[in-house]
């Protein structure tokens, strides 16, 4: 009885460990040079020839997920709008970009967005730290605005309770509502920080390391840090980026 207390108990420490690692990743079809057919369930798993991989996730948009059997390694990135990008290195350095043919919406979602400049560098500066988001009939719905730094709800309209982490919560420029929850959402920050443009950041990491690398995704991380993950000669590496533009680390995540 013991050893089958232990035996559940060590189950649900996986679980509880694993779940996270697939929380994220988009559904998607794609296909990769060499004949690799590559299919993601919305959370995961991912598969590679209809086997299931070894996926690891490194923050809220990069995700790696390896193939024992065939030894090709499969980087999954996902822009602003979710959309799922793939690549992949394989044995005898074989690299490419996969072919994504199909993913899915989130069902019922709609996006009231605001239009702005999106090539300004100090993405976020020209958002709203101030804005009315209403989910009706239960959808889902995104509201752009200045979410760096802190972001409280100011008043709710709605009876149904807006719980943070329930049915609302914040995305890299805007918030989300759902499940009827109906406020008035405020930046309370003094200043919003600042984060360093991609090609500043990428050179911080660059003097750091030493070395010219390539920026495959650039996330924020609270309202302090910004993630890096650069391909260097020597590997894929990971930069830990404070918004000051102090480097705090530079960490290998794949070596070549």
């Amino acid at each position: 009885m013991r050893r089958h207390a232990v035996s559940l108990a060590a189950a649900l420490l996986c679980s509880a460990f694993a779940a996270p690692a697939m929380a994220a990743v988009p559904f998607f079809n794609a296909s990769c040079p060499g004949g690799l057919d590559v299919h993601a369930d919305e959370g995961g798993p991912v598969y590679v020839q209809g086997r299931e991989a070894a996926l690891k996730r490194f923050n809220d948009r990069y995700f790696e997920a390896r193939d024992a059997q065939s030894g090709v390694t499969l980087s999954i990135t996902t822009g602003d709008d979710g959309a799922p990008q793939i690549s992949y290195t394989g044995r005898g350095g074989a690299n490419g970009i996969c072919q994504v043919s199909g993913g899915a919406p989130v069902a019922g979602e709609r996006h009231d967005r605001r239009r702005h400049d999106d090539s300004d560098d100090d993405e976020g500066a020209a958002l709203p730290r101030e804005v009315t988001c209403e989910s009706t009939d239960q959808r889902q719905v995104s509201c752009e605005m200045d979410t760096r730094g802190n972001v409280e709800v100011a008043r709710q309209i709605s009876h149904t309770r807006c719980e943070q982490g329930q049915n609302w919560g914040l995305s890299r420029h805007s918030v989300w509502v759902n499940g009827g929850c109906r406020a008035v959402f405020r930046n309370t920050s003094r200043a919003a920080y600042t984060a360093p443009s991609g090609g500043t950041a990428l050179g911080s990491c660059n003097t750091r390391k030493g070395a010219q690398g390539t920026l495959v995704t650039q996330v924020p991380v609270g309202s302090d840090y910004q993630e890096l993950i650069i391909d260097y000669p020597d590997g894929r590496f990971l930069c830990m980026l404070h918004n000051n533009g102090e480097v705090q680390s530079v960490t290998p995540v794949r070596r070549r």
